[in-house]
Parts: C-alpha cells; structure tokens; sequence
C-alpha cells in the first residue's frame, strides 16, 4: 500500500444528511444539476452522490498532504467537504502545488466514499489565499453523531499514546488524544522520531478536520483528527517526569475529588503479584488501510491499599514478588481502576500479600478483580497448548478457568499428573469478565500455584464404564468368532453331505443303471443262446459295450472326486486345462474361447459342463477323427452358452462310430436336464459336430412340458 492509496482510503471522511429543502433530488430521467455550494453534496445521500453530479466549488485549503498532495479537505467558512484525489493529478491543474490557506476552485463530480459522498476533482485551480476559518469547539458526543465530519475544529486534551504503522509505505504517525469524555486519533502527515515520546502525557492544541472512522459496512466506529505536521501542535503543559509525579495509593484511583480526572499520568508503587506477557497483535484499519501491531503486556501489582491491573507496552518481564513503579493513564473497567499505556521501574524486591479465600456467594464478584485469590474446587479437564496450562475448575456450580503461562524451559509435569475429578486449591491472580453472564478467570503464577487436596481414585465411574464397554466389545468379537467358526463347521458338514449325495447318484446314475442293464442283456443271451444264437450274439455284443460305457463312466466318476480343476480355477480355466491334457501328445488341437465376461456359475452347473465339455472332446478325438475342436464358452446377460465345434466326419457318418456311442450322447442329456438346460447337436456326414448347450443364468425347475422339448430338440438335431 502506497502513501498515496493510504490517504485516498483516508479521505473518505464526509457525513451524510438528508438532502436539504433548498436542492431539489433530479429525477433519474432529467439531467443532474450543478452543485456550486458544498452544503448542496453534504445534503446528498450515499446513493445520489454517487449519480456523479457536476460541481463547481470554491473554498480555503484546511488540509492536505503536502508530502505527498494525496488527500484534500477545502472549507468555505461554514462547512468542509473531502476530496479525492484526481483520477489523472498531473493534468488537473494546481494539484500538486496545494498548501494551507490556498483559496481554490474545484470541478469535478461527486462519488460514493466509504462513509459519505465525496468529490473527485477534474481540475483544481488556485485563485489566492485566505485566512483559515474559525475553528469550532465540538463536544466530543456530538462528533460522534458523523455530522460535523470535515468541520475545522480545535481540541484541548492529553496525549496518551503515539505509533505509527507497521507498513513501511505509509508514513503517517497517529496518536490518541484524550479530551472531555473520549479520546480521538489524530493523524499527522509530517513528524520526527523523537515525537513518539517527548508528546506522552503533554497537555496540547490541536487544530484540524474531523474525521470519521468507519468499518466496510459504512457506519460510524470512531472519531479522527487531520492535524497535519507535528510542529503545528501547540503544547499547553509539557509532560512531566513519570516517575516524579505524586505517589498515589491504588485505593485512591478514581475515588471522589472536587477537581477530579483530567486524562494525566498517575503513579502508583506496589509489589507485582502476577505478569501476563502479551502477545503481537496485528490490525488492519479500514479506514487508513494502515496496519497496527499491539503488544499489550499486564501486570498485577497491590501496594497494602488495593490493587490494579496494568497495561503496558515496555518489554520488560518482571516476576511475582517485583517492587515496581508505575506511571500510567487510569481508566474505569467493569471491575477495578486499570492503568493504560503505563510505563514502570523496578526499584526492588517486596513481599507479596497473602492470598484472600475466595469461596460461596463471592465467588463471582467485580471486588474480586486484580486481587491475589484462592480457592479449592474439583479439576473437570486440563487444557494444554505449547506455551499454556489451563484447568477447567468447578467450584460449587460455577466452572472457571486457572491459566498458567510457560516460560520455554519450564515444566508443569504436576499439573499434568492431576486426576480430573481431584480436589484441588488453585492460588491466582482474580481477573473479573463483564457479562453477561458475568465470570472470571484465575492467572497462575507457577504451577506450584496448584495442590492436591483430595486426589480422586483411579477406578472411577468413567474408567469403569469404559471398562464394561471393553468387555462388551471383548465378548461381541468372542460371539461373532463363535458363530463364525460355528458356521464354517456346518458349511464344511453340509458340503461334505452334498458331495456324499452327489457321489451316489454318480453311482446310481452309471454303475447301477449300467450293471442293471448288462444284466438284462446277459438273461436276453441265456434265454435265446439255443433257439436263435445270432440273437444271443447281438445281446452279448450290446452287453459288452454297456460294460465298457458303465467302466467309462465309474472312471469319470472317481476322477470327479479327486479333481480339483473346478476349486482352484474357473469353468473357463478348468476347460482349458483338460483339453490340454486330453490332446496333448495326438494329432488333435483344441482351443478355448471365451466370449462375453466371464463369471462363476453354480457349482452344479460348472460341474456338469464340465463334464459336458470333456465328453464333447472325448467323442472327437475317438470317434470324428477330428483335427482341431473349438471349443466357445459364451456369457451372456441372461444365460451362459458352451459350444463344442470339430471338423470330424460328423456324428450321422456311421462308419466312423462304433455301436453303443449313443451311451455317451445320453449321458451329455441327462447332464443337461438336470441343469435345466437346453441342448442341440448338428452333426453331417464330412461337415464335422456341434454340440451346443444353453444354461439359464438362474437354476429353474424344468418342467415336463420343457423337459418334452428339450428331448424333441435333442432328437431331432
């Protein structure tokens, strides 16, 4: 931020007022009026001003920067009015040459400014001098009303504070200034080093431009003062020495006198019971757009009479026990008589009073304030941070807070090893906290401020519900393990059931439906083997390839019980696995395609197409003489395809398969009539075999009538 963008955000310091009997509000369609009297732009509301009326003014110069001609307020005798500097200052005339007492003319037009409607110059012209106007006295509540903002004003009062602002570009030292009943900030745009100290508690003249402080929302915070250089204050009564003014008694601050108050320095001796060191605080004024940093240290100090809270910036850390001399300015809090921007000495060593007890109806009390206390009451919590100890206390049904500040080297491992719920006694500095509701808080010196009274047990009722949560927890994971294991047991009992009822129907399916018929077959040859051999020989040859096919079926039976291909890989990997092994060292290839994506099915269906597979692939490699067998496994949304595809010699080329192979193909449709699926078989003579199954996604019983045309499909493919 620039000099210059400072005292442009500086000078938006004009009141507002309902615009006056004798200017007339343009309607919004006709053309602005010119506005020669600066009574007619204060009578403006924000809002009009910033239509952009024309102006043409003519007033005295009371105050500009003269550094840097960033800010200008011109007066014509009776009222102010504040100027922004000009959107170009090179081509606006006599702008850079402006000084005090200038009588000028202004044109330009108005704009809206950050309290009320200010003028931004398009041409400035000096025409002469003039004397300055005759300053007003103002009471300091009726500056407060923003009216009287730009007036050229004389204040008699006491300054108490000077800085300036951390911002290195905007040079400007403020100070506050004390008269009547408040205290104005006073800004000058020329000053000294040595005027941040040797103005301290000096009795002066001011005369300048009152200003009004405001926030972002355009309301009224504070009063200022554009005085201009240093060298323009006129110091009525110089500061005297603070450490040879009148020693008083802190009992005496602000007790009746006829002559009473007058805004100066005291000084008071006493014996430091607590220090708080401060710590930076940074401002933005939105004002000035100037930035502040405040480092407000507190000291308590008692002298026998009373005692006092102390503010001062002096960096100087002093212990409990310190004998100290304090010059400040008194002022009233809502507890006791505090001293501001107070400057000290230490001067020795003292003895500290004795803590007051503190306790029942005067726990909460503004007599309490600045006062060295103690109390006993029962630890709720502690509150740590890196430089700070604070324990939550409650004594009877009021909860407070005891504040231990730490030196980087100190330790408050004790406080730390307190048990909330303890009783304990807290030994502190009282510091009283306007409401409402009003309360309090204690500064501790050390942490041996703090003792033990009655130290809570361990087991307590917090620690014994956490205690029965844990077990509930303990016993909640035991139960859910139990019933876990519990029902593994069973899935493992209950597998073992299913693979026992699956084994015999295996068995039921092949050895004993094939013994049955070989059985039938050999009475068909005992009961014919006389009277027609040729009979009995086809018997006996039908009854041989039944024993083979049910030899055929009890191996595949055993080796679906010591397989593992479907526990440890997919249908699709399975398949792929054994039709490697099945091909592996004939002229035959098979391969494996899988279309759609892939998905575990039921473990019924995988078995079974498995099984279809493999008999699908055994029939071409023994029977089609087959060169290569594609075999397709197609997932789809609603049912999942296996397709088994050679280039044999067909399944309708009698010559190349031996009598009984239909025990095969009748094995492949039970197979799918248990899965409730759909099977089709293409087979021409030279043209190769394609058996195809369909399995719907979910197992539905089959019904007769599907099942009828599932066998018709069968048939007749």
């Amino acid at each position: 931020m620039t000099t210059r963008g400072f005292w442009t955000a500086l000078a938006l310091f004009v009141v507002g007022a309902p615009v006056s009997p004798g200017l007339a509000q343009a309607p919004a369609s006709a053309p602005l009026p010119i506005l020669t009297n600066i009574k007619d732009i204060r009578a403006l509301s924000q809002d009009e001003g910033a239509r952009g009326y024309r102006v043409r003014i003519r007033g005295i110069v009371t105050h500009v920067d003269e550094r840097d001609d960033h800010s200008l307020i011109v007066h014509d005798g009776k009222i102010g009015q504040f100027v922004m500097p000009p959107a170009n200052p090179d081509s606006a005339g006599s702008w850079h040459e402006l000084k005090r007492g200038d009588l000028v003319e202004i044109e330009g037009r108005t704009v809206r400014g950050g309290f009320a409607p200010n003028v931004q110059p398009d041409l400035v012209t000096t025409v002469g001098t003039a004397p300055m106007p005759a300053p007003k006295r103002i009471p300091f509540t009726s500056m407060l009303t923003g009216r009287h903002d730009c007036d050229y004003v004389e204040v008699l009062g006491v300054v108490q504070r000077a800085w300036l602002s951390t911002d290195q570009q905007v040079r400007t030292m403020f100070a506050d200034v004390a008269f009547e009943e408040g205290v104005v900030r006073a800004a000058f745009w020329n000053h000294t080093p040595a005027d941040l100290t040797r103005l301290i508690d000096a009795r002066v003249r001011l005369r300048g431009n009152v200003g009004t402080i405001f926030g972002s929302t355009e309301q009224l915070r504070g009063v200022s003062l554009f005085v201009g250089p240093t060298s323009d204050v006129e110091v009525l009564e110089s500061p005297p020495d603070p450490f040879s003014l009148p020693m008083r008694s802190i009992r005496s601050v602000y007790k009746y006198s006829s002559a009473g108050e007058v805004n100066r320095r005291i000084r008071v001796r006493g014996v430091v019971t607590g220090y708080i060191p401060g710590k930076p605080v940074e401002m933005r004024d939105f004002t000035s757009t100037a930035k502040f940093r405040f480092v407000r240290h507190v000291l308590y100090v008692h002298d026998g009479t009373g005692a006092a809270r102390i503010e001062t910036e002096q960096p100087l850390r002093v212990p409990p026990g310190t004998a100290v001399e304090v010059a400040g300015f008194p002022g009233v809090s809502p507890g006791k008589p505090i001293l501001t921007n107070a400057v000290f000495k230490v001067v020795g060593q003292g003895y500290q009073p004795a803590p007051e007890i503190v306790e029942g109806s005067s726990v909460i009390t503004p007599e309490n304030d600045a006062v060295l206390v103690r109390m006993q009451g029962r630890l709720l919590s502690l509150l740590m941070s890196p430089t700070q100890r604070v324990l939550v206390v409650k004594v009877g049904e009021t909860v407070f807070d005891a504040a231990l500040e730490l030196d980087a080297d100190e330790s408050a491992d004790a406080l730390e090893r307190i048990r909330p719920g303890s009783v304990i006694a807290v030994t502190g500095v009282y510091s009283y906290q306007w409401g409402p509701p009003p309360s309090f808080r204690l500064f501790l010196r050390s942490p041996d401020d703090v003792s033990v009274v009655s130290a809570t047990s361990w087991w307590t009722l917090r620690h014994t519900a956490v205690m029965l949560v844990m077990l509930a927890l303990v016993a909640s994971v035991g139960g859910l393990w139990f019933r876990m294991t519990a029902n593994r047991k069973r899935q493992e009992y209950q597998a073992v059931l299913n693979e026992r009822s699956r084994v015999g129907r295996e068995l039921h399916d092949t050895l004993e439906q094939g013994l049955a018929g070989i059985s039938l077959q050999l009475e068909a040859v005992a009961g014919s083997l006389e009277a027609s051999p040729e009979a009995a020989l086809q018997s006996l040859d039908v009854a041989r390839q039944m024993l083979r096919y049910s030899q055929e079926e009890a191996r595949r039976s055993v080796m679906d019980l010591r397989s593992q291909a479907l526990e440890s890989r997919d249908l699709a990997g399975a398949l792929t696995d054994l039709a490697r092994q099945m091909t592996w060292g004939t002229s035959a290839h098979a391969d494996v395609r899988i279309e759609g994506t892939p998905r575990r099915l039921d473990a019924s269906h995988e078995h079974h197409l498995l099984r279809i597979g493999l008999e699908a692939l055994t029939n071409a490699i023994k029977h089609s003489a087959a060169r290569r067998i594609d075999i397709t496994l197609r997932f789809g949304p609603s049912d999942t395809e296996l397709v088994v595809q050679d280039n044999g010699c067909g399944l309708n080329a009698a010559p190349h398969y031996p009598a009984g192979e239909h025990f095969g193909l009748l094995g492949i449709r039970e197979r799918v009539d248990k899965i409730g699926g759909l099977l089709q078989i293409n087979g021409e003579r030279g043209a190769g075999t394609r058996l195809s199954v369909t399995v719907p996604v979910r197992h539905r019983p089959v019904s007769d009538a599907a099942a009828s045309t599932l066998d018709e499909s069968w048939r007749t493919s």
